[in-house]
């Protein structure tokens, strides 16, 4: 329980051990609350569905060698990925968000401690996921996260298409060779190129548990990079 990894270097190859893992953290809801005259309480109005504030998750550490500091230093910086032994198997998105007080180390700060604060956003993606190949034109397979995810969906096919993914449904036109949804980006491309006029429809999620699907044209395989998630 000792270490944390960062872009995919983990902290005990700079000497660093974690005395104190962030404790496991429920995001908060985006909402708005409003008091309405004459009722009590207040009224809830949600942003979105599943749309939760970014958190902070703070690790607190040892460093071994003082004078690594300044590798130290340009390791933790910047945005990526991070993962914690607490909660192995996946990952958050992050991005390192305090300056490290690292001088407190070098004046001699016998338990020479230190923390590094993560601002994360709120999902925590399961990792080393293989991708989804779909060759029957009906079927299903399962979402194990607890939210629904916001998959990179490539379609192989030509002509009009009709992708039914859960309960959404989504209608290509005039496809030639391959087109990918990402869901995330809001974004339809081939390559480089742009696709979003071929998109009729919402991009789809994956929501949890089963996933049923089915397709109607000349589609030869769709492969499916899910992205899953929970919180």
């Amino acid at each position: 329980m000792d270490w944390f990894e960062w872009n995919g270097m983990r902290c005990t190859e700079y000497g660093i051990h974690v005395l104190e893992q962030p404790p496991l953290t429920v995001p908060s809801e985006r909402a708005t609350f409003t008091d309405v005259p004459g009722r009590s309480g207040s009224l809830t109005t949600l942003e979105g569905e599943d749309v939760y504030d970014d958190m902070v998750l703070t690790a607190t550490c040892l460093i071994a060698d003082p004078e690594r500091i300044p590798e130290i230093a340009a390791w933790l910086r910047g945005s990526g990925n991070v993962s914690f032994a607490n909660r192995e198997g996946g990952f958050y998105y992050a991005r390192v968000v305090n300056q490290i007080p690292f001088e407190k180390v070098l004046r001699g700060n016998p338990h020479r401690s230190f923390s590094v604060n993560f601002r994360c956003k709120p999902f925590w993606y399961l990792s080393g996921v293989e991708p989804i190949v779909l060759t029957a034109g009906t079927g299903v397979f399962a979402n194990p996260g607890s939210i629904a995810s916001e998959p990179v969906i490539t379609v192989y096919g030509n002509g009009d298409i009709t992708l039914m993914i859960g309960s959404q449904m989504v209608e290509l036109k005039g496809i030639e060779g391959s087109i990918t949804l990402n869901t995330e980006l809001q974004e339809a491309y081939s390559g480089t190129t742009s696709m979003n006029s071929a998109v009729d429809g919402e991009f789809p999620t994956l929501p949890p548990g089963a996933v049923p699907y089915s397709w109607e044209g000349d589609v030869s395989r769709i492969e499916i990079q899910p992205n899953w998630r929970s919180l």
